[in-house]
């Protein structure tokens, strides 16, 4: 039975399905060709908070890039929030409550924010506020954290075996096509992250996976939260939750340089470090920018 908090939006054109996942007519090309485009499933999670200004970038890096490479569904788990409120990013004013409709989802589903499953925020904030903003950052994280556990179990429940996470506040300006080539190649499990901005730990800010288990690790690491804080008595932290999930679950992690920036409610994009962190050491040290010659290598 559907909770009355949680929505199902039917899909935006019908897709018959043969098997989990995939439309009859990719089943039927994989019986003729066993070189069949792979499935990628695109997942965007968390508000929508900018996509109408970020959405030519998620064209053009993203979903147009992927379409020449397989067969994408896109999959969307959104907050229904109609404004924000946040003065860590100093964040205040009115949301497009529809603007989850840009992106045409294949598979959606809308939920109302503080749905969290009970006690998860209250034990994990009692190991601490890493932010020190009265957990107003926690519980934003832990809300990206569920949103994204939904949108990776739709994707996982189709039988997908690629996935590209993708915040829907983002501009992309790189495209994610090297890095899905990549996983389409790889001959097991894989999660690619961006070199950049890891905090001594893993950048959480996107992420492109291959096979179930990794798919599982990355998107479900929400899971481990508690498990993490517990094991180290320490408070939650982005970066490092998704350095320990990969690490409990043995998955390869590759760093691309692919770069993408924060864009806010009303347009304006936070300027962001792109520099490797061992590039930002080694100019700290020596003088010498090394960062180009770490992108190169990390293509």
């Amino acid at each position: 039975m559907t909770r009355p908090d949680r929505t199902f939006m039917p899909l935006s054109s019908p897709v018959v399905e043969s098997r989990p996942g995939l439309p009859a007519a990719v089943v039927a090309a994989g019986r003729a060709d066993s070189r069949a485009r792979p499935g990628l499933a695109i997942c965007f999670f968390g508000i929508t908070r900018s996509l109408r200004y970020t959405l030519p970038s998620i064209t053009a890096n993203v979903l147009e890039p992927l379409r020449r490479l397989g067969d994408v569904r896109v999959y969307a788990h959104f907050y229904e929030q109609a404004e924000i409120d946040n003065p860590r990013s100093g964040e205040k004013g009115a949301l497009d409550p529809t603007e989850y409709r840009l992106l045409r989802a294949d598979r959606l589903m809308l939920e109302r924010p503080d749905t969290l499953q009970p006690g998860w925020f209250e034990t994990i904030a009692a190991h601490g506020d890493f932010w020190q903003d009265g957990n107003r950052s926690l519980r934003n994280l832990l809300h990206q954290l569920h949103s994204l556990d939904m949108v990776t179990g739709m994707a996982l429940e189709d039988g997908m075996k690629i996935c590209v996470f993708c915040r829907p506040d983002l501009r992309y300006h790189d495209s994610l096509a090297p890095a899905v080539r990549r996983a389409i190649a790889a001959p097991d499990a894989l999660v690619q992250l961006p070199s950049w901005q890891s905090w001594f730990a893993m950048n959480d800010r996107f992420a492109v996976a291959k096979g179930a288990r990794a798919i599982a690790a990355y998107g479900q690491r929400g899971r481990l939260a508690v498990e993490l804080c517990q094991t180290r008595n320490e408070a939650l932290h982005a970066e490092s939750l998704v350095k320990y999930a990969m690490i409990r679950a043995g998955i390869r992690v590759r760093q691309i340089p692919a770069r993408a920036s924060r864009v806010r409610f009303d347009g304006t994009e936070v300027e962001e470090d792109f520099r490797h962190p061992r590039a930002i050491r080694f100019q700290e040290r020596f003088g010498i920018d090394v960062d180009p010659v770490l992108r190169w290598l990390r293509r």
